[in-house]
């Protein structure tokens, strides 16, 4: 049960604190306060700026998960590439899940400015390269690039803000940065498709370029961050703390994983060894990892005291469910208004507006009410009764279902989401202190991706699975290999008239299975929430940066 909220205005002493964390590993430095430096933090005119040049990035990032949905049947025409249509998106994925514990140890141990800076390159690079590809594998090999780049700019922005706005104030600005990262998400297909029917498809990636630059712009004029006593340190003493050793044994786990959930039932079977070798390899190494952070401590990738630490374990796992059951609607929510409802990639984007306008307004408003009473608990919970609401609302939809009914349940989910997103990021940074901030933050961010591909893969297994099963029963006569690959748009004509209202049926049977499984994932990030702690961030005077 948790205990009823109460503020705080320090955090808690060692013995009072054993019985609010879960009992897995006890930190060997609890948090300390330290005195606030006001000339830390930033205001007015500068404050604004880097918080939009920040957003621009965040927006990039997650615009890059699913802009390139409604550009792949063109891709896959131009280069002959069906085979390696699952590739576009999880190279991307598989990079950024991958290395964004990582990135939190970066940011730990060097500047924040020229840490943020070089990812932020290294994303604008694979874009390059993904813009210009001339065949399959080059685009494949951008998109892990400019992956590997985007894994340090969710976290390094919010280690940013970590150092440039008070803690009170934080909830405000996450909000703010967390609709961006969420609306851009939901966008992604409408941008895109405009960009496939009306310039190129190359544009999807090109269109970072100029908006990137604008970010860096704006941390190279604004961002002048104190020199922390930590930056002063021997460089290879630094590079040590990044815990390498550690890093080379969660890589390739989190990448079989995926790799199996994205094979399994589509390339392969459940029970061919391949998929049980790849589950049970990243089983062994998760477990050599494991042993290993404990070994190292409070220098390891992932600290024990850091990720067991009882708000920063739920909020994790919280954020994984939830992000997971978000990602599940921008990627789903289009396929139905494609299939089902006849609309193009520019008109299903469109029809997303209601999720994306609840998320915006909801995001921002549980920001400043986070500010004002100083709980992050209460969002995160109301949100996630919301989006599963909502979800199994999605369940109900038919083939004939109005558009009274697809803008308000999607209305409802938007208001859930926007007030989800934020609260896990903020209860984190309640709780650690300077020094663990952002590698709580890259824990945080880590769940989220991790989640999203997790639960995407999963989804589009149960989808397929489904829609054979739909279309034996409704279509017997229609070719199932030949409807996958005329894609959503090209129902019509892949099956001959009389079979099209067997096949439409399927299709909408099928594309509910995603929606099941969103709202059960989302009734679990419920309940790991109410494992987290209640703290307020009222009041709290957690200086953000550690400066020499």
């Amino acid at each position: 049960m948790n205990s009823p909220p109460k503020e705080s205005s320090s955090v808690p002493e060692k013995d009072t604190m054993a019985s609010n964390e879960i009992p897995l590993v006890e930190p060997t430095e609890p948090p300390t306060e330290k005195p606030e430096h006001s000339d830390q933090f930033m205001s007015g005119i500068k404050l604004y700026t880097l918080v939009f040049g920040l957003g621009l990035a965040v927006f990039l990032m997650a615009l890059d998960m699913s802009i390139i949905v409604t550009a792949i049947p063109i891709i896959t025409e131009k280069f002959n590439s069906t085979k390696d249509i699952g590739w576009y998106m999880s190279a991307y994925l598989l990079a950024i899940c991958s290395l964004q514990p990582l990135s939190g140890k970066l940011y730990a141990n060097f500047s924040l400015k020229w840490t943020f800076l070089s990812f932020l390159t290294l994303f604008l690079l694979g874009s390059i390269l993904s813009g210009a590809a001339t065949s399959s594998p080059t685009l494949i090999i951008g998109r892990a690039i400019a992956g590997s780049g985007a894994a340090g700019l969710f976290s390094g922005t919010l280690s940013i803000l970590a150092s440039t706005v008070e803690l009170r104030l934080r909830a405000l600005y996450t909000g703010i940065l967390s609709s961006l990262f969420g609306v851009s998400t939901v966008a992604g297909p409408l941008i895109g498709g405009a960009f496939t029917e009306h310039v190129s498809w190359r544009w999807v990636f090109y269109i970072n370029l100029p908006i990137g630059g604008l970010t860096v712009a704006a941390l190279i004029w604004i961002f002048h961050p104190p020199i922390r006593a930590i930056e002063s340190e021997p460089i290879l003493l630094r590079i040590k703390r990044l815990d390498l050793f550690g890093a080379a044994l969660f890589i390739p786990p989190v990448v079989m994983i995926l790799l199996a959930l994205q094979w399994g039932g589509i390339s392969y079977p459940w029970s061919s060894p391949t998929i049980i070798g790849l589950f049970t390899g990243a089983g062994v190494l998760l477990i050599l990892f494991s042993l290993w952070q404990y070994r190292v401590g409070q220098n390891g990738m992932l600290p024990p005291h850091i990720l067991f630490q009882r708000t920063v374990f739920f909020a994790s796992l919280a954020a994984m469910f939830g992000m997971g059951a978000q990602i599940l609607l921008g990627v789903w929510m289009p396929e139905w208004f494609q299939a089902v409802k006849g609309a193009s990639p520019t008109e299903s984007g469109v029809r997303l507006l209601p999720t994306m306008l609840g998320q915006v307004v909801a995001s921002i408003v549980s920001g400043i009410m986070i500010t004002k009473l100083g709980y992050a608990n209460p969002w995160l919970l109301a949100g996630t009764v919301l989006m599963a609401i909502a979800s199994g609302l999605f369940t109900t939809f038919e083939v004939d279902t109005g558009s009274a009914y697809w803008i308000g349940y999607q209305a409802l989910y938007g208001l859930g989401a926007g007030m989800f997103l934020t609260a896990p990021l903020v209860a984190v940074q309640a709780v650690l202190g300077a020094e663990d901030t952002p590698v709580g933050i890259a824990a945080i961010t880590f769940f989220q991706m991790f989640g999203g591909a997790l639960f995407s893969g999963a989804s589009q297994t149960l989808f397929n699975e489904k829609l054979v099963k739909e279309l034996a029963k409704n279509a017997p006569g229609a070719d199932v290999g030949k409807l996958l690959a005329a894609g959503t748009t090209a129902l019509h004509k892949a099956v001959t008239p009389e079979l099209f209202p067997g096949v439409l049926k399927s299709y909408n049977t099928a594309l509910l299975a995603p929606f099941y499984l969103g709202a059960a994932v989302t009734a679990v990030s419920f309940f790991c929430g109410l494992g987290m702690e209640w703290v307020s961030v009222k009041g709290k005077n957690l200086m953000a940066v550690d400066a020499a």
